[in-house]
């Protein structure tokens, strides 16, 4: 149990966190913000166990062995990021994402077990240098994008975002059961003045766009960018052109 003072200072922090955007996790700090963030960050780790980031359940893995890939996002290996969880901003915390499972998994203090947050509690987190936010189920209304976590990979006028999942194939051969991880599959949609449009060809990307189209495509020719090839980064590239053309108009 929690002193009380560090019950006061831990409902302090829980305060001063709250309000921390997505946005101003990305943005430069002011020195009073650097202060208070690094003052958590030291009073987080002196807890230990105790530390809320650890409210979870264990994470298992899979019943057999995997073969030809793995369940995470990027790698397998741990990726120091931070998470927004149950209200409270923890940083370079040792993360994985299991994008079989849609689980964020934490590395326990044990430097071995491993934590899979509570999904709900999550409203983002960062990994491998990517920022995923969580679109809730009860915060989308009639939005027409499912809930879950997206990636978001462009952040501008027109705004990109990718669901990412991989599946998995069980094999039975002489040697026992395995699982067989599939390729990564990644769904694109493009925010738009508050709406949100699923995209998979360059041709839905400029009717999202709806003008600047002639100079997008003279753009994808100039630089030899090929749709099929890259789906991900001609999208990004194609929005971000747009921007431009429409910024400077």
């Amino acid at each position: 149990m929690f002193k009380f003072t560090e019950f006061t200072f831990l409902v302090v922090f829980q305060t001063l966190f709250f309000n921390f955007s997505f946005a101003q996790v990305k943005n430069e700090l002011s020195i009073e913000q650097l202060i208070v963030r690094n003052a958590a960050s030291v009073y987080f780790q002196s807890l230990g166990e105790q530390s809320g980031v650890y409210r979870g359940t264990e994470y298992t893995g899979y019943p057999f062995r995997l073969r030809d890939g793995h369940q995470f996002f990027q790698s397998e290996e741990i990726s120091f990021g931070s998470v927004f969880y149950d209200g409270i901003l923890y940083e370079n915390i040792p993360l994985r994402y299991d994008i079989i499972k849609d689980q964020l998994v934490v590395r326990y203090v044990d430097q071995v077990s491993g934590i899979s947050l509570h999904k709900e509690k999550i409203d983002f987190f960062s990994v491998h240098n990517h920022y995923f936010i969580h679109f809730k189920e009860d915060n989308l209304n009639s939005a027409s994008i499912p809930a879950g976590f997206y990636d978001r990979v462009y952040d501008g006028v027109v705004e990109v975002l990718v669901s990412r999942s991989k599946g998995t194939l069980k094999e039975v051969s002489v040697e026992g059961n395995f699982i067989t991880v599939l390729k990564q599959k990644n769904n694109f949609f493009l925010k738009k003045g508050g709406v949100y449009y699923p995209v998979e060809s360059s041709g839905s990307v400029l009717k999202v766009l709806g003008s600047k189209q002639k100079e997008i495509q003279d753009f994808l020719k100039k630089n030899n960018i090929k749709f099929r090839k890259d789906p991900e980064n001609s999208i990004v590239r194609m929005v971000k052109y747009y921007d431009l053309l429409t910024e400077n108009k």
